[in-house]
């Protein structure tokens, strides 16, 4: 095939049908499938709230999804181990994805079987197994996903394909059981219906089973199994000291890490709660704006740290606890320190930066209430709207980096975040606009403009990310590397994500009697409604809370600039050799 020929082929859409294409649809599927039916997720906390479980109960049983955000801590296991005959039958990654889904499809059934009211602690129990199987999934279908392809160009491809399966496991998951739990229990809580939805979801998950099934060998030999260096003396009472301490030091580290990513003091309570004065206080003190966040923060680095020192060989003494420590958390960060000498830290600080502007975004929703937005109107437009233009922004990065490469979609991702939050700004200068016609069709232009153009640039730029950290993989360490990469590249973006609602009241106040009241004249077009009631409790006017908004989405603007400059860095000289020479290597 001729080098024109190759291209056509590669930038065609028939690749998004190609089997392993298919494959990753159904993989994705059943990765979101988890989401919603463990810990509070939106099915879960339906179901337990209907049958009257206490709101905070439901707040602990969120604890459950901070297995996402420590996966890192086991995904050496899922490098390394070989699962008896499954490994020889299907390989390293289809082996250990085939098995989560039967677990997943197991535990749906039973907790179909259980009454969250009257059989909690069990209920509880099933649904963090639950949440752990769905990230260990994850895990498993990531390196999958990197081993498979047969060139780097169509981790594109099967990073869109993840996405729209992952998309339609939230629309299944989210609305099936609801309708069946309203057609068999009506108003009146039953466990019938609960049951019977459960149960459903459970049979889906035989179609990602069948996926698995004949979806093809990943292209990289399995790591082997870790074996003890012959030169270390066995010593079986101090190993096994050693092994529980280890253990023990890495559970604490887990734990101040699930604390400070997760927001949530359970975890830690038992270590320094009585510094605090008990669980409450401290739970006080952590959702204190703006303070809260730096002891989140701080919790956050304090558990890396204790996980990093657990993992180092003693010194001048070596064990096999400490060779095994050794070869599962400090060689995979060797390894890329080492072949990105020079650059390493330079991309670790793109990572952090290039979605910031995303996550400065968590108070988009407040916003659309106080314009004046209701929340069926919201629910239209983000839930349904939303998610056909996530998976075509999806689907446009999975063809741009076939026909671009990545770090052209890259850089225009960048670009393209922080210039989408135009739309919020229209919604803050024109506030609810709308027009007869349109209204009856359900349609409100400034929220949909806004809400279309945000999330096709956040999940075009989001695929290409994927698609780039997963670059940055080493076969034999893909499933540990990926899954640190995307455990930790979040925390900054937790850190400005907290100071949004200050910043809008701030700029709002100074807006309406302070040093910005300049602006408010030119915010005179506002829908009828738009922004009144909320500025109105706020102490300020319609036109200066709507300037205030319209502050901090220039603001969350400029803050783009710096995922603009990281990109042209990592896109030139030695951090972009490297990759493609990362990528030449692991074919």
């Amino acid at each position: 095939m001729s080098d024109k020929e190759n291209k056509k082929h590669k930038t065609s859409l028939n690749t998004f049908f190609e089997k392993s294409s298919l494959v990753m649809l159904g993989l994705g599927f059943s990765a979101g499938m988890p989401n919603l039916l463990a810990g509070t997720g939106f099915t879960m906390g339906t179901w337990m709230r209907d049958a009257g479980v206490s709101l905070t109960i439901l707040s602990l049983l969120g604890l459950a999804t901070l297995f996402y955000a420590l996966k890192f801590l086991w995904a050496p296991l899922v490098d390394r181990i070989a699962l008896p005959i499954l490994d020889k039958m299907l390989g390293r990654r289809r082996s250990w994805i085939i098995l989560t889904q039967v677990l997943a499809m197991v535990f749906l059934f039973i907790l179909s079987m259980l009454e969250p009211d009257k059989q909690f602690p069990l209920f509880a129990t099933l649904t963090a197994l639950l949440a752990f199987t769905g990230a260990t999934h994850d895990i498993a279908v990531d390196a999958w996903r990197i081993e498979v392809s047969e060139d780097k160009d169509k981790l594109g491809v099967l990073t869109a394909m993840y996405q729209w399966g992952y998309r339609i496991a939230f629309v299944v998951t989210g609305a099936i059981p609801l309708y069946i739990a309203q057609y068999f229990n009506g108003n009146v809580y039953s466990h019938k219906g609960w049951a019977i939805a459960y149960a459903a979801m459970g049979a889906f998950m035989i179609l990602p089973i069948l996926a698995t099934i004949f979806a093809p060998r990943e292209l990289v030999p399995p790591t082997p199994r870790w074996v003890a260096p012959a030169d270390i003396k066995s010593r079986p009472m101090l190993e096994s000291v050693e092994w529980v301490l280890r253990l023990l030091f890495l559970a604490i580290g887990a734990c101040f890490l699930a604390a400070g990513l997760g927001g949530r003091v359970e975890p830690i309570v038992w270590i320094v709660g009585k510094i605090y004065g008990g669980l409450e206080a401290m739970q006080k003190s952590f959702d204190a704006k703006p303070f809260g966040i730096w002891q989140q923060v701080a919790y956050a680095v304090v558990g890396l740290t204790i996980i990093f020192v657990t993992a180092l060989p003693l010194p001048k003494f070596r064990t096999k606890p400490s060779a095994y420590f050794y070869s599962a958390f400090i060689a995979p960060l060797e390894d890329y320190f080492t072949r990105f000498k020079g650059v390493a830290t330079t991309i670790l600080v793109f990572i952090c930066v290039y979605r910031l502007t995303e996550f400065l975004l968590n108070i988009a929703g407040a916003m659309y209430l106080d314009a004046g937005y209701t929340k069926a109107e919201i629910a239209t437009a983000q839930k349904i709207f939303g998610v056909i233009v996530t998976a075509v922004g999806a689907g446009l990065a999975g063809w741009g980096v076939m026909r671009f490469g990545i770090f052209k979609c890259l850089i225009f991702g960048a670009f393209s975040q922080p210039l989408s939050h135009v739309g919020f700004l229209a919604i803050c200068y024109f506030g609810n606009l709308n027009t007869p016609y349109l209204a009856s069709l359900g349609i409100q232009p400034s929220l949909w403009f806004a809400i279309g153009i945000d999330n096709i640039s956040a999940s075009f730029a989001g695929t290409v990310f994927i698609v780039y950290i997963s670059s940055l993989t080493k076969a034999g360490f893909t499933a540990t590397q990926y899954a640190l990469f995307t455990s930790l590249y979040a925390l900054p973006g937790k850190i400005v994500a907290a100071l949004s609602g200050r910043i809008v009241e701030a700029a709002a106040h100074a807006s309406h009697s302070g040093i910005m009241a300049i602006l408010t004249p030119h915010f005179t077009h506002l829908g009828p409604g738009s922004f009144e009631a909320a500025g109105k409790k706020m102490g300020v006017t319609a036109q200066a809370l709507a300037s205030g908004y319209a502050l901090f989405f220039i603001y969350t603007m400029i803050m783009g600039i710096f995922g603009i400059f990281m990109a042209f860095v990592i896109s030139n000289g030695r951090a972009k050799s490297l990759v493609e020479h990362n990528d030449a290597a692991n074919p």
